[in-house]
């Protein structure tokens, strides 16, 4: 009786372990059956999945030549859509101006940081400068942010110069001149193919302006109250750093118009703007690569020879300029033969009076 209530048991734990072992096995087996391999539906990115067709998309015939974003269509559109992404409403008066959302606007103004070169100082020069630049920090009442750009060293204004001086020197011949012009572009083509960068800095001051600091009858006048009110804020907090930034070296310079949109030429065009500059395409007005609308003969010849016109009298104002140094230089030489005329007979009257004495 003991012996089969013993084997009874005995079956019922085998039983139960059993039954365990096939709980555990079924489990897994669930578990597995679950799990997903990565899902390369695609979907955008709210997670929406999107409707493609396999087919098309495995065809290159079928495929679309500009695939991403946007389409060679709306290209032109892309610099404005990235505008107010970042929120930025217009640029003007040297300031960039933001949305806030908060019923107030945003400006904000660069100012570029002279650079000093700190192996060029002594120990105690180094100690004020930084001493100065802790001022500064600590001075900071509203948000600043310090921005770094490495831009090719640029000589191209001084050659220039040099070159057009070269081209109109009195008393130069032909020869001269060609010798001039060539050493002066194969300096320019060196200047172009050699790596020389220089670190620029730039300081970005901010400025808000609320709603109950300005007042006008009309919009005009009200829009432009809120450019003068941003304005001064800003300058006031450019003024007061460079006040402390000049004693360590690191003057402050605000950038106007020209000087922002050429810094976000070079920004944008981190490659293009070392060969094509900012101040090339405002001078030679390229603001496009390509003339799309249809120009007639006639618009064509009048252009052409208003830039004719245009040269002759800049080179007519150069001329007039240098008869004019000319003649300034003449009066002063008969001017100072004059004064040494008049001090010789000044000289020979005293001494003609000490010889009667």
């Amino acid at each position: 009786m003991l012996i089969t209530e013993s084997v009874s048991k005995i079956n019922i734990i085998f039983i139960l372990l059993g039954l365990g072992a096939l709980g555990v096995v079924g489990l897994i087996a669930y578990r597995h059956h679950q799990k997903k391999n990565f899902d390369l539906t695609p979907r955008d990115r709210s997670g929406n999945q999107l409707e493609t067709d396999e087919d098309i998309q495995n065809d290159p015939s079928q495929a679309e030549v500009y695939e991403g974003d946007f389409g060679f269509t709306e290209w032109e559109d892309s610099f404005e859509s990235l505008f107010q992404e970042y929120g930025l409403v217009d640029i003007r008066n040297g300031m960039l101006e933001f949305e806030t959302g908060e019923n107030s606007r945003l400006f904000v103004m660069l100012a570029e940081m002279k650079q000093a070169n700190p192996y060029l100082k002594t120990h105690s020069e180094l100690n004020q400068a930084s001493i100065f630049m802790e001022v500064f920090l600590n001075m900071l009442k509203s948000p600043l942010k310090m921005t770094a750009q490495n831009q090719k060293v640029e000589l191209t204004d001084f050659l220039n110069e040099l070159q057009e001086q070269s081209q109109y020197m009195k008393g130069s011949n032909d020869a001269m001149k060609e010798y001039a012009r060539n050493v002066l572009d194969n300096t320019k083509d060196y200047q172009k193919e050699a790596d020389r960068f220089e670190n620029r800095v730039y300081a970005q001051f901010m400025a808000i302006v609320e709603p109950d600091e300005v007042y006008g009858d009309t919009t005009e006048i009200l829009e432009q109250r809120i450019q003068e009110k941003a304005l001064d804020k800003l300058l006031r907090q450019i003024v007061r750093a460079n006040d402390v930034l000049m004693r360590a070296d690191h003057g402050l310079v605000a950038l106007d118009q020209y000087g922002l949109v050429e810094v976000l030429h070079n920004t944008f065009h981190r490659e293009s703007s070392i060969k094509v500059r900012f101040e090339d395409i405002i001078k030679r007005q390229r603001v496009g690569l390509f003339t799309t609308a249809k120009q007639p003969d006639k618009l064509f010849k009048e252009v052409k020879e208003r830039i004719e016109i245009e040269n002759k009298l800049l080179a007519h104002a150069r001329d007039a300029m240098w008869l004019q140094k000319q003649i300034d230089l003449a009066d002063k030489l008969v001017q100072n033969q004059e004064i040494s005329k008049t001090t010789q007979n000044s000289e020979d009257t005293l001494s003609e009076l000490a010889n009667l004495d």
